[in-house]
């Protein structure tokens, strides 16, 4: 039994890091985690392939010489996810897809020979038993919520190792938290499940016998919330890092309570870790208690951050604008919000309500929702499926106006400034990577001679030898990243904007807006 494994194409993001890439001669930011997983859920007499779509094509052969082809993938790769199942339905090659798109909107898959509802320890084995024997069901649909201490090692052997510039590990599912807006508590609850310590070791192992080296991202939702399990595992995973002398650091998600613990934070640096993503969504504290998102009113928002700088932890940022209680006030209360906030990477989306979360049903309720069609992906550039009480127009004005002023090279260097005098360094991790020592000879030449932005980029550059010389490294790599984010905002966001603004003076622009909306 022949399985394809294909991971669909993600569009360019904030996140995809398109332009920042080449500096360290990867093709794609992360590999496809959940995938490599499933291979190592089904029997190992099976022969795997993978194609992973943001690295390199899929040839009609490799399809045809499967047995089977499994899809997995999110919302946001939901057009290239039915791409691929056309083409395996013309080549007459089964198919079956799950995942977090799959879990969301499994009626949108009737393109699909099977589906998989659900984590996949106890539905993939299932599955795959019953389609060897020729009697695999349409939809496969979780009873409970696994044991994640049963689920097994990734196969990391089936990628190729170069092409990515992170790997991925998973510790833990599930948040206790209850963020109105987030699908996390949908899909895997609200009682975070953990691997153990030595799952952890025994995955971190084979990314070793690969031989990558650079960042390894925890890709948990949130890596604190077991906060008892979080501590057990560190410990081990610094002893691993001493005793194996791995190239290795770790970046994950937190929510906002990291900052009221020292001990825990101390921790992660001893172990590794240099970053963290925290979902610090908005200034506005009445629109923090309009999402529940509880964790983050408690305090100063901004002094909490900068404890976690601190603490030796950088800090990457998602905001959200578009809530019930953001008012015309709300862009430049943003825009001062991350340039306090001293977070150089900071993600500002347009609220979305994404199927089955809480956000979905109360609107839904309301009258509120737009249908979520097929161009609502990736980064958000126009309406949402979220009809906002702030008018139309107005959010993608003031949207338009914070993603200007933020990505401005001059303010983002700015902001990368205040965070170097706040970041602590943590005095342990892994020394720079060959090709970590390339972006920077890359970057001197394409962002110091070629951008439009060299003026700003050298004037930080000498700021920081001149005040912070043992953090150039850091300021580059700020340097390499906003190249991304300066580059796409000017290229890709502020003209997609722009377009949607002239759409909504023109009428609808082709899109039926909510009675009452302006």
């Amino acid at each position: 039994m022949k399985v394809l494994l294909v991971s669909p194409a993600f569009p360019e993001t904030y996140w995809s890091q398109k332009h920042a890439l080449p500096f360290v001669r990867r093709r794609a930011l992360l590999p496809p985690l959940g995938l490599i997983t499933v291979a190592a859920l089904m029997p190992q007499e099976w022969e795997f392939e993978l194609v992973d779509l943001a690295v390199e094509p899929l040839e009609d052969e490799r399809i045809r010489s499967a047995d089977l082809v499994a899809i997995g993938g999110m919302l946001v790769q939901r057009n290239s996810i039915h791409d691929v199942l056309a083409r395996c339905r013309r080549l007459g090659i089964p198919t079956v897809v799950g995942g977090p798109y799959a879990m969301a909107m499994p009626e949108q898959l009737d393109d699909a020979d099977h589906l998989v509802l659900g984590e996949g320890e106890d539905l993939v084995p299932r599955f795959a038993s019953d389609f060897a024997a020729g009697r695999a069901a349409r939809i496969y649909k979780e009873e409970g919520k696994p044991d994640l201490s049963k689920s097994p090692t990734p196969r990391f052997d089936l990628l190729d190792v170069g092409a990515y510039h992170q790997m991925a590990v998973q510790f833990s599912r599930g948040c206790p938290f209850h963020c109105e807006f987030c699908d996390i508590i949908v899909m895997y609850g609200r009682k975070p499940r953990v691997k153990t310590p030595e799952q952890i070791l025994k995955e971190l192992d084979a990314i070793k016998a690969t031989g990558f080296s650079g960042d390894v991202f925890f890709v948990d939702d949130n890596f604190i919330g077991n906060k008892r399990a979080a501590k057990q595992v560190l410990p081990r995973i610094a002893e691993w890092l001493e005793t194996t002398r791995a190239p290795l650091s770790f970046f994950t998600e937190a929510s906002m309570n990291l900052a009221e613990d020292p001990e825990l934070m101390q921790m992660m640096t001893r172990a590794g870790f240099h970053a963290v993503f925290v979902g610090i969504e908005s200034p506005s504290p009445e629109s923090l208690k309009e999402t529940t998102k509880v964790q983050n009113i408690k305090g100063d928002i901004v002094e909490r951050i900068h404890r976690i700088l601190r603490h030796g932890l950088d800090v990457w940022g998602g905001y959200i604008l578009g809530f019930d209680s953001d008012g015309p006030g709300i862009f430049e209360r943003m825009i001062r919000f991350v340039q306090e906030s001293a977070v150089p990477y900071s993600m500002v989306g347009i609220l979305g309500a994404l199927p089955n979360t809480p956000l979905y049903e109360r609107l839904k309720k309301e009258g509120r929702l737009r249908e979520l069609t097929r161009e609502m992906v990736g980064d958000q550039f126009g309406l949402t499926n979220v009809v906002t009480k702030i008018p139309a127009r107005q959010l993608l004005e003031g949207y338009r106006k914070v993603m200007e002023v933020i990505y401005d090279p001059v303010t983002y260097f700015e902001r990368c400034k205040r965070n170097l005098e706040r970041w602590n360094p943590p005095g342990t991790g892994r020394g720079l990577a060959l090709r970590e020592l390339w972006a920077g000879v890359r970057s001197i030449v394409t962002q110091g001679f070629s951008a439009p932005y060299r003026k700003a980029y050298w004037r930080f550059l000498g700021w920081v030898l001149k005040h912070h010389p043992k953090k150039i490294g850091r300021a580059v790599a700020q340097a390499v990243v906003g190249h991304h984010y300066i580059t796409y905002t000017r290229e890709v966001v502020l003209p997609a904007l722009q377009r949607e603004i002239e759409k909504l003076d023109a009428g609808d622009g082709g899109r039926r807006l909510a009675a009452g909306e302006t």
